[in-house]
């Protein structure tokens, strides 16, 4: 792959020699990243490792200078001015200041972004010396290292500790004020309660969908909707449920949009994510089409795998209202470092992921077990004892909804081949995505 103009031309100049790598390979080299700050003064890049969170805070204390991420706007001009698909560090950008953490020394070997998606360049120490002497840089000490042990079981007690010491911190007056957390929704406990009746009927699903207007307008509004293409004219709850969606699609949508109803949505939030409930829309139907697809048993849990979907960042709206003082901290951090997975940033700074609070909250509210498990470790499917179905499935569906492939060593204890999985969610985003997206503007009205 031909490296960027101006990078070869900056290679050239100093003759090094160095290998070009895609961005699966280490070769044992430390990996770095570079990051694209501004705030009122001005734009900078930061150099740090690419297992390292940069802490936005620390920078602010020690410089006197709140930067967040570069805008998406700013950021295509500085890249487009330069012939760049992606930052890369090799080059002094003009009218940027340069940051290099200390933790990026000690090291022989180096592998930078090239400037080019996904291509890396091997450098050595003494050339990463001279490019770091000729952007003129500064070497600083805000970053940390994600690679922390990762959370145990006891997510209650890691929730109670991480509450604490923010509480100690003058966050919240009092613990209990902190974990107040509202109780489970009426609806949703008579919803959760059916579920758990191999007898129950659809009249009585449907009286209590009918007792609730926002609930029963949404249910009508989704069987009408283009995307079941219903020939039929749906004007009762009974006949969205016979006709179009069927018992256990309704139960699930419904008791999925009352648990997200419960807390109210942060209105803050990581720049260029989906909003909360078309991702969560995308999720649940991606996760229903690909169970569907697997023989039984396991197609037999699409329903159940389409509540995993709708409710698999539940956790976000724990954390806007457990932390809200820290939750914009959380966003403007998770922004800055699109290299690390969001957990990492999350425990970094909260000594809690969103995760462990959804299924914590959730196993208290007496959500089935297999969700649960699914929402507690869809980050870290490997981590899950057996069997880890829904929760495989729900990490593959991530990984494809994001345009990543899929993961193979998951897909191998799931029968789907990888390629029938990318074109099912391929499929889903280019003939449904739009009817999904007007699905998930009636979930927030």
């Amino acid at each position: 792959m031909a490296l960027p103009w101006l990078v070869q031309k900056y290679l050239d100049d100093r003759e090094f020699n160095c290998i070009q790598a895609d961005d699966t390979q280490d070769f044992g080299a430390m990996r770095l990243c570079v990051l694209y700050l501004e705030d009122s003064l001005g734009p900078l890049q930061y150099v740090l490792p690419h297992s390292h969170m940069l802490r936005l805070h620390a920078m602010a204390e020690t410089l006197g200078r709140n930067f967040t991420s570069m805008s998406p706007d700013n950021l295509h001009t500085v890249l487009d001015r330069l012939g760049l698909d992606e930052a890369t560090g090799i080059l002094p950008v003009p009218d940027f200041h340069t940051l290099v953490d200390q933790s990026v020394f000690g090291h022989s070997h180096y592998l930078l972004p090239s400037g080019r998606a996904h291509s890396l360049l091997m450098l050595d120490a003494e050339q990463i010396e001279q490019i770091i002497h000729d952007c003129d840089a500064e070497i600083v000490d805000f970053a940390s290292d994600s690679r922390q042990p990762w959370p145990d079981d006891d997510d209650e007690g890691q929730i109670l500790a991480s509450v604490q010491n923010l509480t100690s911190l003058r966050i919240r007056q009092r613990l209990i004020e902190t974990l107040e957390i509202p109780p489970l929704p009426d609806t949703a406990r008579q919803i959760l309660k059916l579920r758990l009746d191999p007898e129950a009927s659809v009249e009585e699903l449907a009286h209590i969908v009918d007792r609730d207007p926002s609930l029963n307008a949404q249910v009508i509004c989704w069987a009408s909707s283009p995307y079941y293409a219903s020939a039929v004219p749906v004007h009762t709850t009974e006949e969205a449920i016979t006709r179009v969606l069927g018992f256990d699609t309704v139960l699930n949508m419904t008791l999925g949009l009352s648990l997200g109803r419960t807390l109210s949505l942060p209105k803050d939030g990581p720049g260029g994510l989906m909003p909360y409930w078309q991702q969560a829309a995308l999720t649940a139907y991606g996760m229903q089409k690909l169970v569907q697809a697997m023989p039984r048993p396991y197609s037999r849990q699409a329903n159940t795998a389409y509540l995993c979907g709708l409710l698999h960042n539940f956790g976000f709206l724990i954390l806007g209202h457990l932390f809200p003082l820290h939750f914009s901290i959380v966003c403007r951090h998770i922004e800055a470092n699109p290299h690390l997975p969001v957990p990492n940033i999350e425990y970094l700074l909260l000594g809690v992921t969103r995760n462990q609070l959804s299924s914590w909250l959730l196993q208290t509210w007496g959500m089935p077990e297999e969700v649960v498990t699914a929402l507690r470790y869809q980050d870290m499917p490997g981590m899950a004892s057996e069997p880890a179905f829904l929760t495989r499935s729900l990490h593959i569906t991530r990984q494809l909804l994001s345009g990543q492939p899929a993961d193979l060593n998951d897909l191998a204890h799931l029968p789907l081949h990888a390629d029938d999985a990318n074109f099912i969610i391929q499929r889903l985003l280019e003939e449904q995505s739009d009817n999904i997206r007007a699905l998930a503007a009636q979930m927030v009205t």
